[in-house]
């Protein structure tokens, strides 16, 4: 796997704080030092968000540089679905654009027109599969949370692919016909609110080309953004899809497929939850779970700016206040590409591999207990787990010993030495 997040250990300070909050316990402190295992990691950002030392950072992007930004013929900047709200309210939406297309982008492509076309082909594949409930697959964290942690529920998820794939598709596709442009004649940059997106587009989970280029992170331009929209007049505007423009916070992709016996859930700590209650068979009765790993959804995104909170109020603003002019030319095309499997996709074989067996996770489970109950179950972390299950887990996987803990061991010396 691909990875996104750099740490710097010459900032760590061991204050398990990462630790702690890391969904799918993929920190260990090792030699007075966090290491993330890569095969946990599901680039939530969370350790990124808690971390006081700014230790964690997002892989460095030097993207004018990294990309050969210049050397396309045609840059196309792609505008996520919560971009709008990281600005003041009442902020012209041409304003954005235009100050999008100051930065060298040859045009800027809405994120929105595409999730309204998702949106519809979620609804169209709850009508016509039994899968209940089905999990959205929009947050790439939350999808390697289910592979590592709730392998059961692989089946439940949806596999609709997310808007920003389908976004940089159609986007590629027009360039590719209006300007009688080659495929690498033409940049796709997605303007992101989280660093899980930039593993979506290294090291998709699903069997497909993602038609981006690289993920820019939104915090790295968007002082330059700012600054652009203060002093630029208006010119070209693609308005967005106010139907799509939804899928920014938490509730808005279901309420713009249409659906209405859904639950919209977000933050890690609550999908953990909800994910338990599915895997018990207690949401039977509900057709789609929306999942998205950041506070209020996507408007939270570790990349972003401004606090998740005034984001949605932004968003809202928008929402309630803007004329939706917005023409989407695909949409025609809408029932043509859903039959031919544009929007579906199947997971790559490697995060499908072993079917889920019940026995051998019951056989498990079993003798993890059995190890976690030698443990003090104070879940203190000095073993450098976060907690003491964690480290039963360890233990079973052979990546640890028994006596790292440190009360235990304590404990044993006082009695040797009886």
């Amino acid at each position: 796997m691909n990875f996104s997040i750099m740490f710097d250990k010459d900032k760590c300070k061991c204050c398990t704080n990462c630790i702690k909050r890391c969904p799918t316990q993929a920190i260990r402190l090792v030699d007075g030092k966090a290491f993330i295992n890569n095969d946990k990691c599901i680039h939530c950002g969370e350790c990124i968000k808690v971390c006081p030392y700014n230790a964690y950072t997002p892989e460095p992007i030097e993207w004018y540089e990294e990309m050969h930004f210049s050397s396309y013929k045609h840059k196309i900047a792609i505008s996520s679905t919560p971009l709008y709200g990281q600005f003041p309210k009442g902020t012209d939406i041409c304003k954005v654009q235009n100050s999008i297309l100051k930065l060298g982008f040859d045009s800027v492509y809405d994120a929105s027109w595409a999730a309204e076309m998702v949106g519809m082909a979620i609804k169209r594949k709850i009508n016509e599969e039994k899968i209940r409930p089905f999990i959205s697959t929009n947050c790439p964290a939350v999808v390697r949370l289910i592979k590592n942690r709730y392998p059961s529920l692989m089946d439940h998820l949806i596999l609709i692919k997310e808007p920003m794939v389908i976004a940089a598709m159609l986007a590629r596709e027009k360039a590719k016909k209006k300007l009688d442009l080659k495929d690498d004649e033409i940049g796709v940059f997605y303007l992101s609110p989280c660093p899980a997106k930039l593993l979506a587009v290294t090291d998709p989970v699903g069997d497909y080309k993602p038609y981006v280029d690289w993920v820019i992170p939104l915090n790295t331009i968007y002082g330059e953004i700012y600054r652009e929209l203060i002093k630029e007049d208006n010119g070209l505007c693609s308005y967005p899809s106010l139907n799509g423009t939804k899928w920014a916070v938490s509730g808005g992709q279901s309420e713009s497929a249409g659906l209405t016996n859904y639950i919209a859930v977000n933050g890690m700590e609550n999908i953990i939850q909800i994910l338990d209650e599915v895997e018990n068979g207690n949401l039977t009765n509900v057709d789609y779970v929306e999942t998205l790993a950041c506070v209020q959804g996507c408007v939270g995104g570790t990349f972003n700016v401004i606090n998740p909170f005034i984001a949605q109020s932004n968003i809202n603003y928008i929402l309630g206040n803007t004329k939706d002019e917005s023409i989407i030319e695909e949409l025609d095309e809408f029932d043509e590409m859903y039959e031919s499997g544009v929007f579906k996709f199947s997971l790559k074989p490697e995060e499908n591999q072993g079917k889920f067996n019940m026995k051998e996770a019951i056989i498990k489970r079993e003798k993890i207990k059995e190890i976690y109950d030698k443990l003090p179950g104070l879940d203190c972390g000095s073993c450098g787990a976060p907690t003491c299950y964690a480290h039963a887990e360890d233990v079973y996987n052979n990546e640890s010993t028994l006596y790292n803990c440190v009360v235990l061991r304590a404990s044993k010396i006082t009695e040797e030495g009886r």
